[in-house]
């Protein structure tokens, strides 16, 4: 098997103390191996050691169709060059060089290049396939050979590859147009037909210079420009330019001080900043959308708002401002916004159950973070009829001062808590909505953008929902996530999308249909003999990682003193435990979290916890989706998780 090893990070393992065990367990996911991201906004990659396990686009939003695994038992030492996504990989054999490699995607075409120099002869087995979930699509993708006579008499082949439309590129949605690829090598590096049939290859290479070339384009025109481009460009030169676009990406950032990090663990710090900045750029499509990740290739607007945040953070204002342009280009469009929209396609949405709600909280508090970062109040005022559809969207879904739950929220879509809660009151949900509403008022009223009645009205439904807050989420001083009184007052749609609810079946259809209170079942379960399906039980849940949340949002709504007693309550559970929940599971940023509270209320424990949230980070630098015992799970190479834990990160150093 291959081994990987981050080579320019190295985190130090760090002791953490088990409060139910007594015991002192090491932590550090510093040498577990990560997923790194490549990408221009409209070609991306995604790699693990010197494998390529996707790769896709423009657009981001695109099946991910080309794979790339290196033969042989091979050591893997990976580094990324500071400031940019060039990629740099050692391999080596018992110590022995075997070759030196360098990947990047080309500035100004859409290429994807590897450049090698081999000291002895490897391979790589190419592949020109898809997820195994989408398996039955591959009939659609072609490869052919696409060379002269004159260039049939080189070693070096030259492929074409055809993506028809139609293929899926994330769950059921499907591509509108095809891609087109030419895969081509130079030097050292040569492809020869696999045993995979007509859709593999073999990357022979000999010890030399080679380079592997992999060229998008959406048409023969746009195609042939590209490879014309980039073949009459010595791989040098691209690299040079690649690298120099990203260091102008780069020299944008904040130059933190780090004041309160000790001497030797500024650097640390220092290349997560970068790693950071690096891995949401790569993952930004030219339309403004970030990708949630390698499994994701769609914009989700809850994941974008943690990164939307990291970019204001880390100094990127018009990158932050690109994802609200993103969201605002397809709401002109189609007068609204889901769960998550393609990137690239607009049209195409993956909704949710009660896609009113949340998410829209979301894009109101998130126009007011870029604002109150920024004062760009003529781009404010240029989307602000987003903001008052997402405004509106929400008090359509108001009962008793209370909102439902989204269903990709955070908490239900990682089964933290059941999918029965969606119809009870949110607290979370009920929070964006009165702080991102009092932002939208206070804007519009000392501009005088809208007239009396108008403010009167929002400010009926703030002032419902903020003075019922307490009464609705708070009982015996604790704060509960859900109200199951909500439910009672809630008329069901007869259908729905989402996740089918029988209990002998999970899956997420594009319509379900109500069965009974809150169930909802695909088609082939409403068939089924449901006479003794019953309701589940009524239940409210109290999740500590929630209490942060009225922290990192910046709640006004919440007293300083009830902050930091719910903040109280979650340290006393750490100090007892070592852990911030109660399960073995967590999300990808709860540290994050904790870490910015703890850093707003000045409390010297912050200390301890970035130096947990930081031993999480794996070799490629970045968090993941969720941790399970301390161990990764779920997508890697997250922008949201990631980039809610840089921003805490910033916030304690600095």
């Amino acid at each position: 098997m291959k081994l990987l090893r981050f080579a320019c990070l190295f985190l130090g393992a760090v002791a953490v103390f088990d409060g139910a065990s007594g015991a002192v367990v090491r932590q550090d996911n510093s040498q577990v191996p990560g997923i790194h991201a490549i990408g221009n906004g409209g070609l991306c990659v995604y790699g693990q050691g010197a494998d390529i396990l996707q790769l896709f686009g423009p657009p981001y939003s695109s099946p991910g169709f080309f794979t790339m695994n290196l033969q042989g038992d091979y050591r893997v030492d990976l580094q990324r060059e500071p400031r940019t996504a060039v990629w740099h990989s050692l391999i080596t054999d018992s110590g022995a060089e075997v070759a030196r490699q360098t990947d990047f995607v080309t500035v100004g075409s859409d290429g994807f290049v590897r450049r090698i120099h081999a000291q002895r002869p490897f391979s790589y087995r190419i592949a020109v396939r898809m997820e195994d979930r989408y398996a039955p699509y591959e009939e659609l993708i072609t490869v052919r050979e696409d060379m002269s006579a004159a260039e049939l008499k080189n070693a070096n082949r030259r492929y074409r590859i055809g993506i028809a439309p139609g293929v899926p590129f994330y769950s059921s949605y499907k591509a509108p147009s095809g891609y087109l690829y030419e895969v081509f090598t130079t030097g050292s590096a040569t492809l020869v037909p696999g045993a995979g049939g007509d859709k593999s290859w073999v990357l022979n290479v000999t010890p030399g210079d080679g380079a592997l070339y992999v060229v998008a384009g959406p048409n023969e025109r746009r195609l042939a420009e590209n490879s014309a481009a980039i073949a009459s460009a010595s791989p040098e030169s691209l690299q040079k330019a690649s690298a120099k676009s990203w260091k102008k990406y780069a020299a944008k950032q904040h130059r933190f001080k780090a004041s309160n990090l000790p001497d030797d663990r500024r650097d640390e710090f220092f290349r997560a900043v970068d790693d950071i900045g690096v891995l949401i750029k790569s993952q930004q499509g030219r339309e403004g959308g970030v990708l949630a990740g390698i499994v994701y290739h769609m914009g989700y607007v809850r994941d974008q708002y943690g990164v939307s945040r990291a970019l204001l953070a880390l100094g990127h204002s018009e990158e932050a401002r690109g994802i609200l342009e993103f969201y605002h280009n397809i709401w002109k469009a189609y007068g609204y916004i889901q769960n998550a929209q393609a990137i690239g396609y607009p049209g195409i949405f993956h909704r949710h159950e009660n896609d009113e709600t949340e998410i829209t909280g979301y894009l109101v508090v998130q126009a007011f973070d870029y604002f109150r970062k920024t004062n760009d109040a003529a781009f404010l005022e240029r989307i602000l009829p987003m903001l008052e559809w997402a405004t509106q969207a929400q008090q359509r879904n108001l009962i008793d001062g209370m909102l439902p739950f989204n269903g990709d929220e955070t908490y239900i879509a990682g089964g933290v808590v059941p999918r029965k809660v969606m119809y009870h009151g949110s607290a979370e949900a009920t929070l964006l909505f009165i702080e991102g509403s009092s932002r939208l008022l206070d804007f519009v009223r000392t501009r005088s953008l809208w007239n009396e009645d108008r403010i009167a009205a929002l400010e009926r439904d703030v002032r419902q929902c903020s003075d019922r807050y307490r009464d609705n989420f708070y009982r015996d001083g604790k704060l509960f996530i859900n109200n199951p009184q909500r439910e009672a007052k809630v008329s069901y749609p007869a259908t729905r999308p989402g996740v089918c609810l029988h209990p002998d079946h999970f899956d997420y259809f594009t319509e379900t249909y109500h069965f009974k209170g809150c169930l909802y079942f695909c088609e082939d379960c409403m068939r089924k003999d449901n006479s003794r399906v019953e309701l589940p039980p009524v239940e409210r849940f109290s999740i500590p990682s929630a209490y942060l949340f009225p922290i990192y949002i910046n709640a006004q709504l919440l007293s300083d003193s009830e902050k930091r007693a719910l903040l109280d309550e979650v340290v006393a559970l750490y100090r007892k435990t070592g852990k911030i929940s109660s399960q073995d599971r967590i999300l990808g940023y709860d540290f994050g979290m904790f870490l910015y509270a703890l850093a707003d209320c000045g409390d010297p424990l912050a200390a301890e916890v970035y130096d947990r949230m930081m031993a999480l980070r794996d070799d490629s630098g970045a968090w993941v989706e969720y941790y399970v015992d301390g161990q990764p799970s779920g997508c890697r190479c997250r922008p949201w998780e990631s980039g809610i834990n840089i921003e805490a990160a910033i916030k304690y150093a600095r």
